[in-house]
């Protein structure tokens, strides 16, 4: 057995390398006790000296065993062998939405459907108070029983441990980050949403919503949000979706959702009026048409299920005839608001207090300065009245019925 290559971590057997990245390489492997696939993360050997490197990829693994959704990868076990690390984790049997946008974009009621999954994902993510901070479509599995999985948390903080980023110094995509990440500032549950938007953009319109010729570019672009509107990009979709989008990528963080949950609830909202059926079968029925899954591969849905799934034929007629008022205004904004109106209230409050208790301890006065308020207004009102002459044409027409 090869230290740098075994044959077997834990109950797992491994098996082919299935993926590589900047920290890690991902093998396919069998779990022999329970006799199903999984996959084994295991940090490059090149950087197992890294102390760093090492201890981001163990809070991945701790980041990920907090979290239990079916929208999030599951992580099995963490092992060290060999003075390497393993995470043992769920094997997502599917294609990655960075793949399949190579053919082009999505269909609406597609994206709304990966939107709203991840939506409730990031919702309870952010709820056990971990951040992902690198959303992108290389980072999303579509299955091939329907489920759409956020994965890699290579980079996410988990907001009750120290952080492991320099300030200042940027992680993640450039091109899927959120302005406040590309200049160093801190993130939170509001940068998720921005990339997440992002990533829609990207997937109903099949364009990169931010260019450049280099990184430098890119992240200037994304800092001052030069990017061609959604209208011009794809202008046939509805303006209810254009208006979610819009509003998870504004610059401002406050001007965005403020919690995933308000983003899933409006997209379930559209989603709801475009299909009928299951989200997960009408998945599988979109991924067979693009040629990512055989009638076999069908697994856990039945097929006469996918055959039956109902869908609108046109649903960006459907959702611009719908009432659907999309929340513009930040839930923080108008809790400023409504203190501004309450330090007004206490102060006509206070105002009317002072009032009152004036005329209680002081009668005679309030009622001498009223009745000096009231001669003042007399008085003007007679001067006015004295330099103001009459008009001629002001007199009151004779009657037509009258003598000659």
């Amino acid at each position: 057995m090869s230290p740098y290559n075994p044959k077997s971590v834990g109950s797992c057997k491994i098996e082919d390398l299935i993926g590589k990245g900047g920290m890690a390489e991902v093998f396919l492997g069998v779990q022999e006790s329970l006799e199903r696939k999984v996959a084994v993360k295991a940090l490059l050997r090149e950087l197992k000296e890294d102390a760093e490197a090492t201890e981001r990829f163990r809070r991945e693994a701790l980041a990920l065993a907090t979290l239990q959704h079916e929208n999030i990868v599951a992580v099995h076990d963490l092992i060290e062998k060999y003075n390497r690390l393993y995470i043992i984790m769920e094997y997502v049997d599917g294609v990655d939405l960075a793949t399949v946008l190579d053919e082009g974009p999505v269909p609406i009621d597609i994206g709304l459907i990966i939107g709203s999954e991840l939506a409730s994902a990031l919702e309870h993510a952010h709820f056990r108070k971990v951040l992902h901070r690198d959303i992108k479509p290389a980072n999303v599995m579509l299955s091939r029983t329907g489920q759409v999985k956020l994965t890699d948390f290579g980079i996410a903080k988990d907001q009750t441990r120290d952080d492991l980023t320099r300030e200042g110094f940027v992680v993640g995509t450039p091109r899927y980050l959120s302005p406040e990440q590309v200049v160093g500032d801190r993130a939170d549950w509001r940068s998720d949403i921005y990339s997440l938007g992002v990533l829609l953009y990207e997937s109903l319109t099949g364009t990169k919503a931010y260019r450049g010729t280099n990184q430098a570019e890119i992240m200037v672009a994304v800092a001052k949000g030069q990017r061609r509107s959604l209208r011009e990009r794809a202008p046939h979709l509805p303006r209810a979706l254009e208006k979610i989008i819009d509003r998870c990528m504004k610059l401002d963080p406050h001007k965005r959702y403020q919690r995933a949950t308000e983003l899933r609830r409006d997209l379930d909202r559209l989603l709801a009026a475009v299909l009928k059926g299951n989200p997960a079968a009408r998945m599988v029925a979109f991924l067979k048409e693009r040629g990512q899954v055989e009638p076999d591969d069908l697994t856990l849905l039945a097929s006469d299920e996918v055959a039956a799934v109902e869908t609108v034929s046109k649903p960006s007629t459907v959702l611009s005839r719908m009432r659907v008022e999309i929340n513009v205004v930040p839930p923080s904004y108008a809790r400023r608001v409504g203190k501004a109106l309450l330090v007004v209230l206490l102060v006509l409050i206070c105002l009317s207090g002072a009032a009152a208790a004036t005329w209680l301890l002081a009668p005679d006065k309030v009622q001498q300065a009223i009745a000096e308020v009231n001669v003042w207004i007399e008085r003007s009102r007679r001067e006015l009245r004295e330099e103001i002459p009459p008009v001629a044409g002001d007199e009151q027409p004779p009657s037509p019925r009258g003598g000659g």
